[in-house]
């Protein structure tokens, strides 16, 4: 007996010493790629949305753990937004806390790759966790490099491009994920370590929120399970509570903030099986979904006594993980969340099920080591094989911005530019020109490199004022990125964008296309102050830049409807100088302070003049503004984003005004506004405490008593109405996504352009005029609009085209088919014969679009026309 268990330690020695090896194994061939001196080298990562996040790691480190902090306002980007409240801190945190003992740029880079070299450990873990015999735990491992590789997709999350694209806090969630399902496997089964699995949960939350939602709606599969619903049950809503607790500092003011957050949700289409193949099964995974595929249906083929014996195994937990990666993608735009973000689970756990293939050989020792070193081999020399760019794209984001071709004139416009939070701010061109100082987003970086405050940001979603910076950009850049689908943008337009510039306080615009810099030159209200490389600084001629303003009108107060779609709109065509309001009722003195309306024209506000203003003084800083000079009664416009968590001294209360800023009206000369907490941020730290308390507890005493205790009162009284409201809200839930859930305005979209191109204009026509209705503000709603006039115009219905083009300036006059519009609106007075119309509208084409091929066919048909 004694000679057996020292065989059988001897045996696991050497299965550990195997794995170890073969762990090194590809840690070297990660280390081949991510080139140490690369990563231990002092320069700011840049690459894609990488370098824009090197600034939150600082701002953590220099100005919010000073303060006892882990998130705050930062006055440096998207007119100010609450960093790291809306997005996750503890890679940042971890980034801050390595940077005590290496430099910044160092940790911030190991904390990058983290998630990458992590994820075959945690795979490795993972099926050692669910007991799986060598050498599957191990080849399971070495099957994450075909994912991690895989150059398919570079945004969705979890492999190596995703990674260097930005996503590397997903990456990391990703990774701690796979440990997770480990971790709950041996909870549910072993009835043992669920505080352990609240904790390594909560680490996943605070890492991303998209593995988040993947972890908990993935866990459901323990309820499925015929015998020990109760005890499952019960493990499930032990380890959420104290996840929920341990990360409620963060996430219970997310929750509650989300109101005062921008939607981001896209739809992701595939448009035929070749896209498919090539971004969600691409050739690098094949040979291991094959080998996934195989194991699946040998384990089928085995004699399974019970279906309770067959819900329980291993593969088929696997195979459920990557089924809840297609169930999520396809509720994901319905929820509002990006839905091609949980499509990984479903890649990775497809190729990683193949090594369960390899318990095959288990019961042979020396042919399973044989076989797995040959796979190992053969899984390098695959992937070396199939990789063809990311050895170049880690190289460049990690020898860092000071490697890069704009280098000089980069770090030179932002010497020019040195100033503080309290200097205007400055905006630049979205241009790829930017592309050789490291990344297309690169001066995001404006507030690490100058100090001054830029309108664009990397967290996107973080503030109320984003929709209006990006249609900003759009009309002072040649080529706008347009990222949010909610809303429609406009042409460029630099007499409408200075009004808007004016509006953000901006003091200074950087310039990279030639055709700007030619139009700019022209165009009064900008001077120019200084070139380097391809960038030029113009500043602002606006007189007082102010983030304070006194109003010179009185504003108009609305207390229904849509306020962001009714701001967007009052943005885009209204009278800036005549603000709007809007708050849930009116009260005691508003009739005062303003006109109130219902359902206000932005083109035709009232105007009523306010007097007895005066400027101010002010003085802005990170998280307080202080106001000097102010006259009691006049309303103050500051021209930072909406929070809540803004707090005023010297004020009533401080009003959400358009676009997204805050309007006060002062009670005394001197004015304070600061962002403190509110009820969240006090409730969720609390939370916190009492969560890192019970562990502690936990650990110190035998609380089992406790526990057993608490469990026969669950199962006595709540674990009937637990399952209840769980069937309760599957129903909900199916009945929301397939009745009730936000339709796709693209899809109505496309299938009008399939009618059009069909030439059945009258169904075309019913789905353009639907996105129009529904839909009035996304992206595509302006070409929704021409194409409705189309239809009329290909059945030669001349005049209705006219009404439709016209309905279509009238309504979007930023659209970037204004040109086009004119010409076929010249073209249908020429088919009715009202020759002076017609003339009208093709002089307008040429003298308004000059640049456009639209003016030179307005020109043939003007030649046309000449003397009758």
């Amino acid at each position: 007996m004694i000679r057996k268990e020292a065989d059988s330690k001897i045996r696991k020695r050497k299965t550990l010493i195997i794995d170890l090896v073969m762990m090194g194994a590809i840690f070297s061939f990660l280390l081949c790629y991510f080139e140490p001196h690369l990563l231990f080298s002092k320069t700011i990562t840049t690459g894609g949305d990488t370098g824009s996040h090197y600034y939150t790691a600082e701002y953590l480190k220099n100005y919010l753990l000073p303060r006892m902090k882990v998130s705050g306002w930062c006055q440096g980007n998207l007119a100010g937004f609450p960093m790291l409240q809306n997005y996750f801190p503890f890679p940042f945190f971890l980034m801050a806390l390595l940077s005590w003992v290496i430099p910044l740029q160092i940790s911030f880079k190991l904390i990058t790759v983290l998630g990458t070299f992590l994820l075959p450990p945690c795979t490795y873990l993972f099926f050692r966790l669910l007991k799986q015999p060598f050498p599957v735990p191990v080849m399971a491992a070495v099957f994450t490099l075909p994912f991690l590789f895989m150059e398919g997709n570079s945004m969705w999350g979890g492999n190596i491009p995703s990674t260097l694209a930005g996503t590397f806090c997903y990456s990391l969630g990703f990774a701690l994920a796979i440990l997770w399902f480990g971790l709950l496997y041996r909870a549910i089964t072993d009835q043992k370590g669920w505080v352990g699995c609240a904790i390594l949960l909560a680490m996943v939350g605070l890492c991303h929120g998209y593995t988040l939602l993947f972890a908990v709606f993935a866990s459901l599969f323990f309820v499925f399970t015929r015998k020990k619903v109760g005890p499952n049950v019960r493990t499930l809503a032990q380890i959420y509570i104290l996840a929920f607790f341990l990360m409620a500092f963060w996430l219970l003011p997310l929750i509650i903030f989300l109101p005062y957050t921008t939607r981001f949700s896209i739809l992701w289409i595939f448009f035929n099986l070749q896209q498919i193949g090539r971004e969600i099964f691409p050739v690098i995974l094949y040979p291991f979904i094959i080998l996934g595929v195989l194991g699946l249906f040998a384990a089928i083929l085995k004699n399974v006594r019970s279906s309770q014996a067959l819900i329980m195994k291993p593969w088929i937990y696997v195979w459920f993980l990557a089924f809840c990666g297609v169930a999520l993608y396809w509720v994901g735009y319905r929820i509002g969340v990006v839905d091609i973000r949980f499509l990984p689970f479903l890649q990775f756990f497809l190729i990683v099920a193949g090594a369960i293939v390899f318990s095959l050989a288990a019961s042979h020792k020396k042919v399973s080591v044989l076989v797995a070193l040959i796979a190992i081999i053969l899984t390098f020399l695959w992937v070396d094989d199939r990789e063809t760019f990311i050895r170049n794209w880690i190289r460049s984001n990690y020898t860092g911005f000071e490697s890069k071709r704009l280098w000089a004139p980069f770090i030179s416009v932002n010497r020019f530019l040195k100033g503080s939070p309290g200097d205007p701010r400055v905006v630049y061109e979205h241009s790829m020109v930017h592309q050789g100082a490291g990344t297309v987003r690169a001066f995001e970086s404006l507030p690490l490199f100058s100090g001054r405050s830029t309108l664009e940001g990397v967290y996107i979603q973080g503030s109320l004022s984003v929709p209006f910076i990006f249609y900003l950009q759009s009309e002072i850049s040649r080529k706008a990125s347009t990222p949010i689908p909610d809303y429609n943008y406009s042409r460029f337009n630099l007499q409408r964008g200075f009004e808007h510039l004016k509006l953000f306080n901006v003091g200074e615009l950087i310039v990279a296309e030639a055709e700007t810099r030619e139009a700019i030159k022209g165009f009064p209200g900008f001077e120019f102050r200084y070139r380097a490389g391809p960038y030029e600084i113009y500043e602002l001629e606006t007189g007082s830049k102010r983030y304070v303003e006194p109003l010179k009108y009185k504003p108009v107060l609305v207390t229904k409807g849509d306020w962001r779609r009714l701001f967007y709109k009052w943005f885009r065509l209204g009278d800036l100088a005549v603000p709007i309001v809007f708050k849930n009722e009116v009260e005691d003195g508003d009739k005062l302070r303003f006109h109130i309306m219902e359902t206000p024209a932005v083109r035709k506000l009232p105007k009523e003049s306010l007097q007895g203003y005066g400027l101010v003084q002010e003085t802005v800083r990170e998280e307080e503004i202080v106001i000097e000079g102010a006259s009691p009664g006049k309303p103050l416009m500051v021209k930072i984003s909406y929070h809540p968590n803004w707090k005023v001294e010297g004020a009533g209360k401080i009003y959400l005004v358009s676009p997204a800023f805050m309007l006060i009206y002062p009670e005394s000369s001197k004015v304070r506004l600061y962002f403190g907490r509110t009820w969240p941020d006090y409730v969720g730290a609390s939370m916190t405490a009492l969560g890192i308390l019970f562990i502690l507890l936990a650990s110190v005493y035998d609380m089992s008593g406790i526990r057993d205790r608490m469990s026969n009162w669950f199962d006595r009284h709540c674990l009937r109405g637990f399952l209840v409201f769980m069937g309760i809200a599957v129903v909900a839930a199916a009945y929301y996504l397939i009745r009730l859930s936000p339709e796709f305005p693209v899809l109505s979209y496309n299938k009008g352009i399939q009618y059009f191109t069909q030439k059945d204009f009258s169904k075309a026509r019913q789905y353009f005029k639907e996105v129009l209705q529904r839909f009035p503000q996304t992206l595509i709603v302006d070409q929704a609009a021409y194409h409705y006039a189309m239809c009329f115009f290909r059945e030669k219905e001349w005049d209705r085209t006219i009404r439709a083009l016209e309905s279509l300036l009238e309504d979007y006059p930023e659209t970037g088919r204004a040109g086009e519009v004119l010409y076929h609106m010249g073209l249908c007075y020429m088919k009715l014969g009202k020759i002076g119309d017609a003339r009208e509208y093709f002089s307008r084409t040429v003298n308004e679009f000059p640049d456009q091929v639209w003016a030179q066919f307005a020109k043939d048909r003007l030649k046309e026309i000449q003397g009758r």
